[in-house]
């Protein structure tokens, strides 16, 4: 099974009273502890795992990745992870700035920054948070929006699923290019 994530942000000290909105946690070590618990409860040691961006604040947070125990493990670099780049490469098999990937009959692009969003392909990203979890084509994976659990590929043929077909109306969207919903709900030009 693949599983998908993004905005761990592992030692990040914006949590509790602080800013609540990003980080419900009461300390530094429960944020920790939840994201990576959480991981290791539903990621298998034979699963592979994306992570999407934005790993850790600083070399702290880095080591704690000596934790996760699924082996398989592709980086996509997100704007936090740029300074720490020598750092990361023991814990993934590859870095990538963005990659093209077949997620069940699915063509998907993924990348860390949703601007960068590609028309052609279904978008994995993250970057944003709990902004918003899904857009026209586009799913957010980062821990924040789910629960600060990885989302399977499952989950994402789910979202996919439910765009393509209609099932995602303008409620869904508010904001959103009304051009992207009105006959074409994945934004496909």
């Amino acid at each position: 099974m693949r599983y998908f994530t993004s905005d761990w942000h592992l030692n990040e000290k914006r949590i509790g009273d602080f800013n609540p909105f990003f980080r419900p946690f009461k300390s530094i070590t429960e944020q920790n502890d939840t994201i990576l618990g959480n991981l290791n409860e539903t990621v298998q040691p034979d699963d592979e795992l994306y992570h999407l961006g934005d790993v850790a604040m600083d070399e702290e947070g880095i080591k704690l990745l000596d934790r996760i125990r699924c082996k398989k493990r592709i980086l996509i670099v997100g704007n936090y992870d740029e300074d720490k780049l020598d750092k990361l490469t023991k814990y993934f098999d590859s870095l990538k700035r963005e990659m093209d990937l077949k997620v069940g009959d699915v063509d998907c692009y993924l990348n860390h920054y949703p601007v960068k969003g590609v028309v052609d392909r279904f978008n994995i990203t993250g970057h944003i948070h709990s902004l918003w979890k899904v857009k026209p084509n586009m799913v957010n994976v980062g821990v924040d929006a789910w629960h600060f659990r990885p989302v399977s590929e499952k989950e994402i043929l789910f979202v996919h699923n439910a765009i393509v077909k209609g099932y995602y109306d303008a409620n869904v969207f508010v904001g959103c290019n009304p051009a992207k919903l009105a006959g074409n709900p994945a934004g496909k030009s």
